[in-house]
């Protein structure tokens, strides 16, 4: 089964970033669109595209049955005959249900370079999405002021690197019967190539020493080390380039940190002042803090970090 080329997933991803997911696995090539809770996508080899390509997703289904509902424990019989071993999610809309295998195997989101993380931490994919929410591309400058442990400036690297953030692993997928190994090989051999350094400069800082150290493990840890300039600054005394250029920060907030929570939004508001040119992001799980922050977004997402409802505040100043 896994050896014909023409594939279906579905990619779940944090609530909130269901288009973009569907946006970059169409830039892989996929048909996808926009479903609750992640994408639907289809296409050549879609197994090893998401697993391998996709930055906002946490997971891959590959989708192995489709049909009505009355079908499914047969299918599920003759699915279990076909590839034993792989476990099978069976999920119902109506009369239709389909039956899934979990492609990747592990969370897409752990990449694989953390050496530790700070005091909140926030996952790969989530900054990925982010990232791409500010369709950011690596083509100008990018900042994070209050980098912590580094994610998502090491994010930020590895996209505008053009790296694809599942070579460095294998799948679950590649294991099944009658796995075509030369066609995954062929996907990884073509995302390998788009690889380049990063065209413009990515900038990381933050006030806490351990926590600029803690990044600079992570950076070098992720292979990008020598692309992540991390300097230990208040994001008061950051002193940006000229725009255009994409800044993305996750500022704490009370509800997982109370220290100083304040301090951090006013040194925030005093940069957002002088990123004229710049498109910028903000995660902000405290909206009255948020408030804070001088002018209006441009824009409002909704989403969720941790389990915890932010609003993602895009602001060009």
């Amino acid at each position: 089964m896994s050896g014909s080329a023409l594939q279906r997933v579905f990619a779940p991803c944090a609530p909130g970033l269901e288009p973009a997911l569907a946006r970059e696995l169409d830039a892989l090539g996929l048909s996808a669109r926009a479903l609750a809770g992640g994408a639907e996508a289809e296409g050549p080899d879609a197994w090893a595209v998401a697993c391998l390509g996709s930055r906002t997703a946490d997971a891959v289904k590959a989708r192995l049955w489709e049909g009505p509902a009355s079908g499914v424990l047969a299918a599920r019989r003759e699915l279990a005959r076909r590839m034993p071993g792989v476990e099978l999610e069976s999920r119902r809309e109506g009369d239709r249900a389909t039956l899934s295998g979990d492609a990747a195997g592990a969370p897409l989101f752990k990449r694989g370079w953390r050496a530790r993380v700070g005091a909140a931490p926030l996952r790969e994919s989530l900054a990925a999405g982010l990232l791409l929410e500010l369709e950011y591309d690596g083509s100008v400058p990018f900042l994070d002021p209050m980098c912590g442990s580094g994610t998502i400036a090491i994010e930020a690297a590895l996209l505008a690197g053009r790296r694809g953030p599942g070579l460095g692993r294998s799948f679950a997928f590649e294991g099944w019967p009658g796995h075509d190994a030369s066609r995954t090989g062929a996907v990884r051999e073509r995302l390998a190539a788009l690889s380049r350094d990063p065209p413009a400069p990515v900038l990381a800082s933050d006030r806490n020493g351990g926590a600029v150290r803690l990044a600079g493990k992570n950076a070098e840890a992720a292979g990008m080390a020598r692309f992540v300039r991390i300097e230990r600054h208040d994001a008061a005394d950051v002193a940006p380039t000229p725009g255009p250029g994409v800044c993305l920060v996750n500022p704490p907030y009370g509800i997982r940190l109370d220290r100083e929570v304040e301090e951090s939004w006013r040194s925030l508001g005093s940069l957002l002042g002088r990123l004229s040119g710049w498109t910028v992001g903000v995660l902000a799980g405290d909206a009255a803090v948020a408030r804070s922050l001088p002018g209006k977004p441009v824009r409002v997402l909704e989403v969720q970090n941790g389990g915890i409802r932010c609003g993602f505040l895009v602001y060009t100043p």
